[in-house]
């Protein structure tokens, strides 16, 4: 069994993910207690909304006074680190969603602070936990079978600006954010990869960028990713093994093609990640074990975040520094 009893967990912000997480945790029978946002706007949605008891303004007042089994902090990626430095001195198991800060700076921080409070910290990677990525990396033959991956990641700038009422400012940090996603996927398939090629370039528009890297990991892997912040296109990942090349678009699907036999098949989500929104419900129920536990799995951690944070910080330099020579 994964609970000894019923949780009690505290939430921070009350954003787009965060009923998401709600609907796992409590199908896993754990109890929302209480939840922490800074606008009063938040607060409402999270008691109209989410069904939550109780709402704070401060951290520190909500974990002091509750007293959670665990928290769930769903703050804005420009926020997390600030949010996560008030969670930690609690020494509550915490279950941060990516990513853990925005540069590897407040990485360290944070990896000390866990460290010195001897907080249990695991980072919300949930694409890691999808079925369809699972069952297509045994399919492979594991791990060590991967040859090759390539990720393609885009996102619409200006849709962030006039949609999403975002500032430039905010915009830079998604780019650096949402690359993360794309990253992790490379990273986590591929193993750490060693001085990668990185080029960043800039269109003369804000943020019509491209960014590349490439590089061979230690194990040998052939790793690409590509990315152009100027349009509305679906992300997507391949890996290939020896024989056989899996390709996810959209990322909760997978397409298996085998070059021997020249044919193709699918790979079908389970059942898990059809009812919620994909991977999280195995990321769930892997926090509530280290909740149990307090002992953090080496790919959940905040370690396990480095390296697709030093290849963002990379590719995001690149392209200010070549729009800056460009004014």
């Amino acid at each position: 069994m994964v609970a000894r009893h019923m949780k009690r967990l505290a939430l921070i912000g009350y954003g787009r993910i965060a009923p998401r997480h709600l609907e796992v945790f409590r199908a896993l029978e754990c109890e929302i207690v209480a939840s922490c946002n800074r606008s009063e706007r938040g607060r409402q949605k999270a008691t109209s909304e989410g069904g939550i008891p109780r709402t704070y303004s401060d951290v520190a007042a909500m974990l002091d006074k509750e007293r959670p089994d665990g928290v769930i902090c769903c703050a804005s990626a420009d926020q997390m680190a600030n949010a996560a430095g008030k969670i930690l001195p609690f020494g509550i198991p915490t279950l941060l969603e990516k990513p853990p800060g925005i540069s590897l700076a407040e990485l360290a921080v944070l990896k000390a602070a866990a460290a010195g409070h001897k907080t249990p910290v695991m980072v919300g990677l949930n694409r890691r936990y999808y079925s369809v990525l699972t069952s297509a990396i045994e399919d492979a033959g594991g791990p060590e079978a991967i040859t090759t991956v390539f990720v393609d990641w885009s996102e619409e700038p200006e849709y962030l600006l006039r949609d999403r009422g975002f500032s430039p400012q905010q915009v830079a940090q998604r780019v650096y954010g949402n690359s993360l996603h794309g990253l992790d996927l490379l990273a986590f398939l591929s193993g750490d990869i060693a001085a990668p090629s990185v080029i960043g370039r800039s269109f003369g528009e804000p943020f019509r960028w491209m960014m590349s890297l490439q590089g061979v990991s230690q194990r040998g892997v052939l790793a690409t990713f590509q990315s152009t912040w100027d349009s509305p296109s679906r992300w997507r990942l391949v890996f290939c093994s020896r024989k056989r090349r899996y390709q996810f678009a959209p990322l909760e699907s997978c397409v298996v093609s085998e070059l021997e036999k020249k044919e193709t098949r699918t790979i079908e989500p389970d059942e898990l990640d059809k009812k919620f929104k994909p991977g999280f419900y195995r990321q769930a129920r892997t926090f509530l074990e280290l909740i149990n536990t307090r002992q953090v799995p080496p790919l959940h951690g905040l370690e396990s975040a480095k390296q697709s944070m030093v290849l963002a910080e990379l590719l995001t330099e690149a392209c200010i520094k070549n729009a800056t020579a460009q004014t």
